[in-house]
């Protein structure tokens, strides 16, 4: 623009005000028009400005300025009517829970959504100047979503598992949050601070990969000569993500000259698609449209600058060296870093619109062509509606003439029908959003409120075996389950009924018995304690009859009772009258033990080599045999000092009675031994012989026993059985030889137990017996100087026949006045008092026992000893009998409370029920009365219906059962399982991984079926059969889980989805490929390019979509960069006659040279198939060895590398860095400047490269034959 065009140029002055949106507008339009340097001067001044005044405006926030509009208390109140009906709705039958549930939820987001817009409009039109209001809608801090929760509603949170909390936190900030809020408020918000940390760092690898896969992506080359591209139908279709045409053709150039209709134009190839052009274009240009692309570009390991287009930073075509991958690279990683932060904003609020909401504008009589081409179907709030298949106009018109018009597209639900009554803002009509929506199988189990019996209505049951193999009831279609009110009550098992169906109580009815036995038999005893809360079976006992019992009274003396035979032996009694008793178990223990030793040393059970026993006692066992006992006198010293008061030297022998140090006497005589270090010392009794020099060498020097007879040296013989031990003192050996105590345990029994059974010495369950017990391992050494136990012996108890249901117990026989006897007995106890408590106070029966035996009565197994009698737990008629699947007897009590009467006002033949017919609030009755109640008609008379009250659940189809009809439940028993699809939603949370599923090409879990060609479609013997025109079949089989999408006869196209589900990407490749190649007949390599295509426009949407859901958006061209480098390879199928290997990845280009080559001199050319990469396997299936051991799995890439004896040639720029050279930024093109272009021979070109290969392979082969 000249000075004189700028002098002359029209001032626009608009007046309004500039918020953020219109800051970018401007900035953007400076930018685009005037260039860097102006739109900075312009960003600079308007910085300048706006500073100014937000100083001179002093803006500051209190907590007056949380203004809390004040249609919000009448908007709760609406939202909870809403609330209450559907709750009503459901309570008689007419939704399911899960329907409920997706009502509410969405009555409480539409109602946060409309107060959200009340905000905005509050502060609008009647504060406009509030600071929290130009804080957030200037773009200087927060946002909508948080002013929202700070004066409108907090709103709907979601629990730690992702799943919607139906109660939603009314309260805003401003006013506080009650104590049942916070803690829901704290379950989002914790959420979102775990998504926090998590997702970044996921969303930084992503970024990582990204670059890994597209570093080496230069734009090396000013134009590629590609005669290729993308037409406007293929970037903009049905399938395409919600972007315009400028958004995705701006900053390209055309592939093909175009002619505008309007002008007659002729825009040549190479042009630049800007703003103002695409603008110029007509509707019938644009359909011709064919623009390049970096997906279609044939420059090899880079992209030319035509088909890259504009370098979005400056609206410039790229430059020459620009790192164009990892510019993509990081424009894809960068949203996904930003948008992790948003839940962390939201604090983890639900915000999950799927559908667009069409409202009336007033009220009105709605009106419109009843679409033919339309399905009845259920919504998920459990509503019937239209699913329209055409595009269907609504007309509202008022009482007053007017009318509106709403115009509804093809797949639209409708929600009200033709001629009905509409108020302002009902929900018409709703139209599903562009989202990616994934349906994920959940289950839901239902609940019953209240306690009785279980009817089914409309419920067909069909038997499956579910995934973990059990068996389990399926409903077949919707139906209702009854549970008829009624108090639901256990009988104890095995008890007997005595009411009978339909009995009503009256005072102290008994409703059921149970006759209490015994299974042995004996004489009953009673417990002496307050009340007959026990009866005992006396089943057998014994009377030790050659001792007598002497009692002390423990309590005062602290003596143990003693046990005294007849021929003096005493032992102390270990366990108390009346105590229980088990086998094995300690009766007495002898009180005059002749095993005790005068002070410590080592024990052994045998003379031989020291542990040489195979069996080594342990504490505590019972022994039999002999005991060796070598004494030696230990004392610990505690204080060291001691030591020097010692009145004897280490080494040296002392007698009996010394006074080794003050106080301490020893107990033997023997050699003094002092260990300083462990604080001891230790006299070892025995004499002490000096070894001769000429024994010294001969001799044997190991410790053991000499018996009576053998020499211990040469001339000196043993008298009795000795311990030999070799000592040192003062360099000079010498033996020690100790004397070794032996005891005698005799096997055979020391004294007579005279015992007397009950019934008869035959029967002998038990009885007692004598045992000798050792405490000490074999060769333990005892520290001590004072006496040690070696064994005692002990009376105990020797359970022979001991049933689980007999309990054995100690108990003292009075016989005399003073004479008392040991005597054990067995019973069978029968806890009467614990049967009637538990049962009464699990069940809340009144009970009461009758006994039927007496005192020391003898009773034969299998007599009944007490009746147990159960009264009518409440007043009421005895519904129902229900014998269990555990074999116990439940009863249903109905009470007054649970039958209401209703007046009819009719006659008996004029009315529309029956005794037993199952209705709902709402129903006729007769003509003019509707029920009040939901059950079952119990009785009719002249004057009432009387309704047993119940409460119906509705069943959906797919419904696992858990009860069966007739059965009796409680409160919050379980009734079904409802199994159903829940919408997954792509916020970013979900979003983020989504991304990461498409780029890594991850395997997707029950994917749909695609339509492997365009044909007619059907269900045959369980298959899916398609036929195109030429009438070719192809049957593909399905599972009964595969959800089918079209009816039968259905035209489809090729990879349509036939059933539900999300499209696998490799399935699709697989699809695309096997029909170019088969049904197209195509050549493979053709077949390879045109499936490549087709996947690449489905990736590059897939993932363009999911950004878009958050309304991020990313320029195509560099999704496309990126989805380029996934798909350039090929898998080896057949080598032919080539040296290739089975199962080698190869791109793409190489792949056909080497089948040219092939082919000229006449050979199999290989066969290969197109293979989908994800960006990890991308990256280490690179060119460059280098990069690749750079990126992952270091030692691996580069150990198959050194044994390949591959080359880097560093064609990227990650190797050139990593090798330390400069980063090739528009270098090593200085070759190329002075090159011209050949089109002349460009059949020349293809031929040496040709000949270059042929040579290669032969030289390879010639190489081999030599090796062999």
């Amino acid at each position: 623009m000249t000075l004189d065009q700028e002098k002359n140029a029209k001032i626009v002055f608009n007046n309004g005000i500039i918020n953020k949106r219109q800051l970018k507008n401007l900035m953007s339009c400076a930018f685009h028009n005037y260039g860097v340097v102006k739109s900075s001067i312009i960003a600079d001044k308007v910085k300048n400005l706006t500073f100014h005044y937000a100083t001179k405006s002093g803006i500051s926030l209190s907590i007056e300025d949380l203004r809390i509009p004040q249609k919000k208390r009448s908007l709760i109140g609406l939202t909870n009517n809403e609330v209450e009906t559907t709750e009503q709705h459901y309570e008689i039958g007419n939704i399911t829970n899960i329907e409920r549930f997706q009502k509410v939820i969405d009555i409480w987001n539409n109602a946060s959504n409309f107060l959200k817009e009340e905000v905005v409009t509050y502060f609008r039109e009647s504060d406009p100047f509030n600071s929290l209001y130009i804080m957030a809608f200037s773009g200087a801090r927060g946002n909508i979503s948080q002013v929202r929760q700070l004066v409108g509603m907090r709103g709907l949170m979601a629990d730690p598992q992702g799943q919607i909390i139906d109660l939603p936190i009314k309260s805003n900030f401003r006013e506080g949050l009650t104590v049942t809020e916070y803690i829901i408020s704290s379950y989002g918000a914790r959420k979102g601070l775990v998504d926090t940390a998590l997702r970044t760092a996921d969303s930084g690898y992503l970024t990582r990969r990204l670059v890994d896969v597209a570093q080496d992506i230069i734009v090396r080359e000013e134009d590629c000569y590609t005669q290729d591209g993308l037409l406007k139908s293929e970037l903009i279709n049905e399938t395409s993500p919600n972007l315009s045409i400028k958004d995705r053709m701006i900053g390209r150039l055309l592939a093909r000259p175009l002619m505008q209709t309007d002008t007659n134009k002729l825009l040549p190839r190479n042009t630049q698609l800007t703003s103002n052009l695409l603008d110029e274009l007509t509707p019938l240009d644009l359909d011709q449209l064919k623009v390049r692309s970096p997906l279609t570009c044939n420059s090899i390991r880079s992209i030319c600058r035509n088909c890259y287009g504009w370098h979005l930073a400056y609206s410039k075509l790229v430059d020459l060296g620009e790192a164009i991958g990892i510019v993509a690279a990081q424009s894809i990683g960068e949203p996904g870093t930003q948008l992790t932060m948003r839940t962390f904003h939201t604090g983890g609020v639900f915000s999950g619109d799927l559908t667009r909401q069409i409202r009336a504008p007033f009220p009105g009589m709605l009106f419109y062509k009843t679409a033919e081409a339309a399905n009845l179907i259920r919504t998920l709030h459990g509503t019937r509606s239209f699913l329209t298949k055409e595009n269907v106009t609504l007309y509202i018109k008022d009482s007053k003439g007017s009318c509106s018009k709403i115009e509804l597209p093809e797949g639209a639900t409708l929600l009200s029908n033709t001629g009905q009554k509409v108020y302002t803002n009902q929900i018409i009509a709703e139209i599903k959003k562009d989202a990616n929506l994934v349906l994920e199988e959940d289950s839901k189990t239902v609940y019953t409120n209240i306690s009785g019996e279980v009817f089914f209505q409309n419920i067909k049951i069909e038997k499956i075996l579910d995934k973990q193999g059990n068996l389990v009831q399926k409903n077949k279609n919707p139906g209702l389950i009854w549970v008829l009110q009624g108090k639901r009550y256990s009988l104890p098992r095995s008890s007997e009924l005595v009411a009978k169906l339909g009995q009503v109580d009256t005072n102290g009815s008994i409703i059921a018995q149970k006759q209490i036995l015994n299974n042995y038999s004996g004489i009953v005893k009673f417990s002496k304690a307050s009340a007959r809360n026990e009866i005992r079976i006396l089943n057998f006992s014994l009377i030790l009859q050659n001792a007598k019992v002497l009692l002390f009274n423990n309590s005062t003396s602290g003596k143990k009772n003693i046990l005294k035979f007849d021929d003096g032996k005493e032992f102390h009694l270990e366990v108390k009258h009346n105590k229980a008793i088990q086998h094995g178990e300690t009766i007495a223990t002898l009180v005059n033990n002749s095993y005790r030793t005068e002070t410590g040393g080592t024990v052994t059970y045998n003379i031989e080599k020291k542990f040489a026993t195979k069996k080594r006692k342990g504490p505590g066992k019972l022994f039999s045999g002999a005991l060796y006992w070598i004494p030696e006198e230990t004392h610990y010293i505690e204080s060291p000092t001691l030591f020097e008061k010692l009145k004897a030297k280490n080494n040296n022998f002392i007698s009996k009675g010394t006074e080794i140090i003050p106080k301490i006497f020893t107990k033997v005589s023997g050699i003094l031994q002092i260990n300083t270090a462990g604080q001891e010392l230790s006299i070892k009794p025995g004499e002490l012989f000096k070894i001769n020099s000429t024994e010294c060498n001969s001799m044997e020097r190991s410790n053991g026993f000499v018996e009576p007879g053998n020499p211990i040296i040469s001339d000196i013989i043993a008298q009795r059985l000795v311990y030999v031990e070799f000592i040192e003192i003062n360099k000079v050996e010498y033996i020690l030889v100790r004397p070794v105590q032996k005891y005698k345990v005799a096997r055979e029994k020391e004294f007579f137990l005279n015992q007397n059974f009950f019934p008869s010495a035959r029967k002998q369950n038990f009885k007692i017996k004598t045992v000798k017990k050792i405490f000490l391992k074999n060769w333990e050494h005892v520290k001590s100087s004072e006496p040690v136990e070696l064994l005692n012996t002990f009376l105990t108890l020797d359970i022979k026949n001991n049933p689980s249901k007999l309990q054995s117990r100690f108990e003292i026989l009075q016989k005399k006045e003073t004479s008392f006897h040991l005597q054990i007995s067995q019973y069978e106890v029968l806890k009467v008092d614990d049967l009637i408590t538990s049962y009464s106070n699990i069940h809340n029966i009144k009970t009461a026992i009758k006994f039927l035996v007496n005192e020391n009565q003898y009773v034969n197994s299998l007599t009944t000893l007490a009746q147990l009698e159960i009264f009518f737990p409440t007043q009421g008629t005895l519904g129902a009998i229900k014998n269990n699947a555990a074999n116990v007897n439940e009863i249903l009590i109905l009470q007054d409370k649970n039958i209401r009467p209703i007046p009819h006002f009719s006659k008996i033949d004029e009315l529309k029920i029956q005794v037993g017919d199952l209705i709902r609030t709402g129903n006729q009755i007769s003509k003019n009365i509707k029920s009040e109640y939901s059950g079952q008609i119990y009785k009719i008379d002249e004057t009432n219906v009387y309704i047993r009250l119940g409460r119906p659940y509705l069943i959906s189809e797919g419904a696992i059962l858990e009860v069966e009809s007739g059965s009796l439940v409680q409160r919050l028993d379980k009734l079904a399982t409802l199994i159903y699809e829940k919408l997954k939603t792509v916020d970013i949370v979900q979003g983020l991984p989504k991304v990461e599923e498409i780029l890594e090409a991850r395997k997707i879990k029950n994917p749909c079926i695609l339509a492997p060609h365009e044909g007619y479609v059907n269900v045959r013997n369980s298959k899916i059969e398609v036929t195109n025109e030429k009438g070719y079949i192809t049957a593909i089989n399905f599972t009964p889980r595969d959800k089918i999408r079209f009816s039968n006869g259905n035209y489809v196209k090729l990879i349509e989805p036939l059933t539900d589900g999300p499209i696998s990407p490799h399935e699709k490749l697989e699809t695309l490929v096997n029909y170019y190649y088969y049904l197209e007949k195509l050549p493979i390599n053709e077949a390879c390019r045109h499936s490549f295509r087709g996947l690449q426009l489905f990736l590059v949407n897939e993932v363009q979509r999911t950004y878009l859901s958050q309304n991020v958006q990313i320029a195509d061209k560099h999704v496309e960069i990126i989805i380029k480098q996934m798909t350039t390879k090929v898998r080896i199928e057949d080598s032919g006659d080539t040296t290739l290997l089975p199962g080698e990845l190869l791109n793409l280009y190489q792949v056909e040279l080497i089948t040219k080559a092939s082919l000229t001199v006449n050979e199999q050319a290989p066969f290969y198939t197109p293979v989908l990469l994800g960006i990890t396997k991308a990256s280490l299936n690179s060119d460059s060895f280098i990069s690749a051991a750079s990126f992952q799995e270091t030692t691996r890439v580069l150990t198959e590398a050194a044994i390949e004896g591959k080359k880097d040639w560093l064609y990227g720029l990650k190797e050139n860095v990593i090798i330390g050279r400069l980063i090739p930024a528009g270098t090593g093109f200085k070759y190329y400047q002075n090159l011209e272009l050949q089109t002349i021979k460009p059949n020349s070109i293809i031929q040496a490269q040709i000949k270059n290969i042929k040579t290669t392979v032969l030289q390879t082969r010639f190489n081999q034959l030599l090796e062999k």
